[in-house]
């Protein structure tokens, strides 16, 4: 997951993506980046995060079509059912973030 970096206070970035690891397997925090580079400028990404006020919580989430190359999962490709848990786990970290549902594996 890519976002962006907010000075005063980089942590708010990183909650985000941090509670989709805690819920999904298939998602590794670590691999995440945070900043706004100046080749970057011109995305998606960064355009709303100037736009929104900085607004901390805006991303680009990839993924790979082949599979995992670190973890447990190592070389395993992925199926349609891991790419819908994944799914899945995005709408639920939204509603743990906003705390509005917080899942079993949170607390």
């Amino acid at each position: 997951m890519y976002g962006c970096h907010k000075k005063e206070n980089p942590g708010i970035c990183r909650i985000f993506p941090y509670l989709l690891s805690k819920m999904n397997p298939y998602f590794i925090f670590e691999e995440s980046r945070f900043g706004v580079q100046k080749s970057k400028e011109s995305t998606a990404r960064v355009a709303m995060f100037k736009e929104l006020n900085r607004m901390p919580c805006v991303f680009t989430m990839e993924s790979s079509f082949a599979g995992m190359d670190r973890g447990k999962h190592e070389g395993v490709h992925f199926t349609d059912l891991m790419l819908m848990t994944l799914g899945t786990d995005l709408c639920r970290s939204i509603l743990a973030y906003h705390n509005i549902y917080i899942a079993e594996e949170l607390r």
